[in-house]
């Protein structure tokens, strides 16, 4: 679907009415829109709305998860074909085929990494959700050696923290054990001297 050029006042208020998400115009929408033109801000351009909204989507909605990767997988189909298809013309540019292969579905890698994770959550949920985003084939197998390597740093770390804190926890449980009960310390002392 074409839409004519609107100015920054009239994108801005079409923005501001954009609804949430709705399965029965967004699923066919993220098929018809990847499947033809194989990019996730085709679709997001179409729907009005900001690449975190798709991506929070992806994950909070497992219908169109599915949409979106079966499209994906028919958007990089009809790459493959255009490039068997054009490997002995002249004419095929080769070059800016294999760059389309490597923006949209990481062949060669050279773009940047989305990380699907909550920021919040505790490294062990972190890597739970960079396992899934794995699964999905969203980095190489360097991408998410390093990734990985950094939760367990994140883990480590995280560990730590929390141990010193029970720590800090125990050391203040002691000093106010010393000062309530000091008067009972020096009995105590004095009846194991004595047998």
């Amino acid at each position: 679907m074409s839409r004519r050029k609107m100015t920054p006042r009239e994108l801005y208020e079409t923005l501001k009415g954009v609804k949430a998400y709705d399965e029965e115009v967004h699923c066919p929408m993220i098929i018809e829109c990847i499947s033809d033109k194989g990019t996730i801000s085709s679709f997001c351009k179409e729907a009005m709305i900001s690449d975190s909204s798709f991506y929070r989507w992806v994950n909070k909605y497992p219908i169109f998860e599915r949409c979106y990767r079966y499209s994906i997988m028919v958007a990089r189909e009809a790459w493959e074909d255009e490039g068997r298809n054009g490997k002995d013309d002249p004419e095929f540019n080769l070059e800016y085929w294999r760059i389309v292969g490597s923006s949209r579905y990481g062949l060669g890698k050279t773009n940047r990494v989305r990380v699907e994770v909550d920021e919040e959550a505790s490294p062990y949920t972190q890597y739970q959700q960079l396992l899934k985003q794995a699964s999905h084939g969203d980095f190489t197998a360097s991408e998410i050696k390093q990734l990985m390597e950094s939760v367990n740093v994140g883990s480590r770390v995280f560990e730590t923290f929390k141990l010193q804190q029970e720590v800090d926890m125990m050391k203040e449980d002691l000093n106010k054990m010393s000062q309530n009960h000091v008067n009972n310390i020096i009995p105590i002392e004095k009846a194991q001297k004595a047998n």
